[in-house]
């Protein structure tokens, strides 16, 4: 006897009344569109079940009556009325029913569309991985990515992808190379949206596929991890990769691979606050690159040079914002959109630095160039970056809300070096608002975040700030101590911008009494209030 299923109760969608109980023609109806999915073509229902059409046209109209299905404008097209309604159909069925009706399904689309249009390869891929045909849901899966990544959709890409992985462990024959490949894309898929940890994983998982085989593309997958351990501020495992990676490269001869490591090499100086070896390792992936016309990697590079030239002084942001604009040119025709959100956000705190609302106008650049990449990274540290600059044109509130928005995806992301950047600016905000307790514990915090994580030239930048604000609350002892931190970790060469701030408050601790001269005027400047905050 045919098992019954029965409709939601109430308490599972508003519209039911009452208990109905399905007749087992309309359990079988309702089990096949749930395997098509939330909407179904009644054309594709019919061939799949293989029954007449004009019984079933009665039967859908009957289940459309009871208010579990509502049909489309035009009558070909229908839809399970809540999403609860085919989700709990569909879990009633055993895995070995689903097979069978996901591979039905799968076969009666191929007939229909000889040529499929990307949405019926995309569902040709989903119904033949579920019915279990890895050969024919590999090959259509493969097509879906492919579509997915060059329609800059990385994360339907990624799901493809990962498809794709799985099916390649059921064809036969030796796919170790395939599989690799397949993982080194999946790799940067999820690198270029920030998921580090899933961009690792692919990486790893494609180096175990190819053993000690294919060096050249061995030394892409260290240089690949290596970008991901920088990424995580894991600078030691960030060196060892590239290394590692430019051994083989010189083995291969591969000169764009030895520059791609050179420019690693820079970065990771770059974060250290080494400008000048950050741009000297630039330019010696530059000159190794010779007459080859890489534009991506050009453009990446030219990026690179032009932060090592925009922190080695004001004298020099003229060049600066120079390879900035020239990044752009050469990643807008490579349609690179993560790196040209970085390239536009670059130029914008160059220029914000001066001219701030042009500066904003920069970032609402990279942001777009983050969304259409689907970089949620790219868009919080644009966000990020304009803080300072409507702090600078007086939008106290909108500052404050972009950095709470940069705060809410950068957490999602785990990207540390953002938060602490966040954090940061919470005591940029607070310190202008006037609340000193706040801010004090906002730098404090960021100062030990960036001891945990090795960011000398951030911590200098929050020492010089706590210093700051530690001479408008008149805590000069600890001002001095700040301050000298801050020298210790090299500001101002660190941060050029904050050269004349730096100046102006070394300038004035110094003439503000020393530790000795203090404690012998304390008898006459006890019954006297602190004198006004200077602006700085």
């Amino acid at each position: 006897m045919a098992e019954r299923a029965e409709a939601p109760r109430p308490d599972d969608r508003g519209n039911a009344s009452s208990l109905i109980e399905l007749t087992p023609d309309q359990q079988r109806i309702l089990a096949y569109a749930s395997a098509i999915g939330p909407e179904f073509d009644f054309a594709l229902l019919v061939a799949a079940m293989g029954v007449p059409e004009e019984p079933l046209a009665e039967a859908v109209e009957r289940l459309v009556h009871l208010g579990l299905l509502h049909e489309r404008p035009g009558g070909e097209r229908f839809a399970f009325v809540e999403e609860q309604i085919r989700a709990r159909m569909y879990r009633s069925l055993t895995e070995s029913r689903l097979r069978v009706l996901h591979r039905k399904i799968a076969e009666v689309l191929e007939r229909m569309y000889p040529e499929p249009p990307p949405s019926v390869v995309e569902e040709l891929g989903r119904h033949f991985f579920l019915g279990k045909v890895p050969e024919k849901s590999y090959r259509y899966n493969r097509r879906a990515a492919e579509a997915a990544r060059s329609s800059d959709e990385p994360e339907v890409a990624a799901h493809h992808f990962e498809r794709v992985l799985l099916d390649l462990t059921s064809v036969p024959g030796d796919h170790r190379r395939e599989m690799a490949e397949v993982a080194e894309a999946l790799g940067d898929l999820y690198f270029s949206t920030g998921k580090f940890a899933a961009a690792d994983r692919a990486y790893g998982q494609a180096l175990e596929q190819l053993g000690t085989e294919e060096p050249r593309i061995r030394a892409h997958l260290l240089l690949s991890r290596a970008e991901v351990a920088r990424e995580n501020l894991d600078e030691a495992s960030a060196a060892r990769g590239a290394l590692a990676a430019q051994e083989l490269f010189e083995k291969a001869h591969d000169r764009v691979g030895v520059a791609q490591t050179y420019r690693l090499l820079g970065r990771l100086d770059f974060q250290r606050g080494a400008y000048r070896d950050a741009l000297d390792e630039s330019m010696r992936a530059l000159e190794e690159l010779g007459p080859v016309r890489d534009l991506r990697f050009l453009g990446r590079l030219s990026i690179d040079i032009g932060n090592s030239f925009a922190l080695l002084g004001p004298e020099v942001r003229p060049v600066a914002i120079e390879w900035y604009e020239r990044a752009i040119e050469r990643l807008r025709e490579a349609t690179d959109w993560v790196e040209l959100a970085r390239a536009y956000h670059n130029l914008g705190v160059a220029i914000g630095e001066d001219r701030p609302q042009e500066g904003l106008e920069h970032l609402d650049r990279a942001r777009d160039a983050g969304e259409r990449a689907h970089d949620p990274r790219s868009v919080g540290r644009a966000l990020l970056s304009g803080v300072e600059m409507r702090l600078a044109l007086g939008q106290f509130e909108e500052a404050q809300r972009d950095n709470e928005q940069a705060g809410r995806l950068l957490d999602r992301l785990g990207d540390s070096l953002g938060m602490t950047l966040v954090t940061l600016n919470r005591g940029q905000i607070a310190e202008r608002q006037g609340q000193w307790d706040d801010a004090e514990e906002a730098y404090s915090q960021a100062i030990d975040a960036c001891r945990k994580f090795n960011l000398p030239a951030d911590e200098a930048e929050a020492q010089f700030y706590l210093a700051r604000l530690r001479y408008k609350t008149r805590n000069l002892d600890a001002a001095r101590q700040a301050l000298g931190e801050a020298t210790r970790l090299g500001l101002p060469q660190a941060r050029p911008q904050l050269a004349q701030q730096f100046d102006d408050l070394r300038r004035q601790l110094e003439e503000e009494p020393g530790p000795s001269e203090a404690s012998s005027a304390d008898a006459v400047g006890a019954a006297n209030p602190p004198p006004d905050e200077r602006g700085l």
